[in-house]
């Protein structure tokens, strides 16, 4: 897929600054005598990055990429991945350069037929225009949406609660008031199960970035012992060569850190919106008693409902199910409720306060 970029002045210098450093980054690894990326890695990496500002990234591939490039021809483009370039928008990209970070408007100017490169992307620099060439998946394939955001699930459960609320009243005056309340808890069972699996994949990714982190720690302490084994025996070469792999290892596992992290973050997050879920359960249980209460009051009205107990009662079970929270106390479930209500009471005790002394 082919981006044509609309970069202001400065950040089109920034563009062709960078641009130039990439060149710069050819020239020395064109002295370089190094026969593989690791003896590359090991003679120019340092000074690639200390003479041209290049960031860490694409100084890496710059390695890869001087061994794809025929000797004398020209450098008018260079090498990107997900972590030097990222599309924000439907006409908007950040890419990085010499001078930080930068976000760029494009329009996108069609398709081209094939992609053997082995980087993600190349910025492009023709003449006056400056193109982003990205990889990308051909043919169609059928999706099937499993998950959404934590974002669009709390926005669901906010026009969920918004609706009990505001139809309540007019409800109450007409239509019957349990059908509401039994809408909003079929909703809040969706959203769960929703919530749920997004919570599922969030804990399963963690799960697999700590078995390879694991593996990459395993690898880098093997290389440890295979290093100084190497250098008793007198085997320099190969201790330099393994020293290398293990330095690029280390990245990686810098790397997967990170991701870990924001994987922690993304957890706790599904964690707290099935807590909200739990919440507008408890809500919507709440106005469905009230409902019944009033049905039973005035006999006349409560035929209706009577007729959907048993769905209903089908319902509040699947939300029991899948949010994990009993509509019945269980064992210790009242003492915890009861630190539950104490604890609302010094909310409500707190928020009064901040009434009387006007500081809301």
């Amino acid at each position: 897929m082919a981006l044509v970029l609309s970069p202001s002045p400065e950040d089109r210098e920034a563009l062709h600054g960078t641009l130039v450093a990439y060149r710069q980054a050819m020239a020395i690894l064109d002295g370089t005598k190094g026969a593989n990326l690791v003896a590359l890695h090991e003679e120019a990496y340092e000074e690639i990055r200390a003479r041209t500002g290049l960031p860490s990234r694409m100084a890496t591939l710059a390695l890869r990429d001087h061994s794809k490039r025929a000797v004398g021809a020209p450098i008018d483009d260079i090498p990107l991945d997900s972590k030097l370039f990222s599309v924000k928008g439907p006409d908007s990209l950040s890419i990085a350069t010499i001078g930080g970070r930068v976000v760029i408007p494009y329009s996108v100017d069609g398709y081209r037929g094939g992609w053997d490169d082995f980087a993600e992307a190349r910025l492009c620099f023709s003449g006056t225009s400056i193109n982003v060439l990205v990889g990308v998946q051909a043919g169609l394939h059928s999706q099937k949406e499993t998950t959404m955001s934590n974002e669009g699930i709390l926005a669901r459960l906010g026009r969920v609660i918004a609706g009990v609320v505001n139809n309540a009243v007019d409800a109450a005056e007409g239509a019957n008031p349990t059908a509401i309340a039994q809408q909003a808890v079929r909703e809040i069972e969706k959203i769960a199960e929703e919530a749920r699996a997004a919570l599922g994949v969030a804990i399963a990714a963690g799960h697999r970035l700590k078995a390879k982190a694991e593996d990459l720690d395993a690898e880098i302490r093997d290389l440890d012992a295979k290093i100084r084994t190497g250098l008793e025996k007198g085997r320099e070469d190969l201790a330099r060569a393994a020293t290398g792999l293990q330095i690029d290892l280390e990245a990686q596992r810098n790397a997967l850190a990170k991701a870990i992290a924001e994987n922690a973050g993304e957890t706790a997050e599904a964690e707290a919106t099935l807590r909200s879920i739990a919440s507008a359960r408890a809500d919507a249980m709440k106005r469905l008693d009230d409902a019944k209460r009033a049905e039973r009051a005035a006999p006349a009205a409560a035929t209706p409902s009577q007729r959907n107990d048993q769905r209903l009662a089908a319902a509040l079970a699947a939300v029991e199910r899948v949010t994990g929270v009993p509509a019945k106390p269980v064992q210790g479930s009242a003492e915890v409720e009861e630190l539950g209500r104490m604890q609302r009471e010094d909310e409500i005790e707190a928020r009064l306060k901040a009434f009387r002394e006007g500081q809301r």
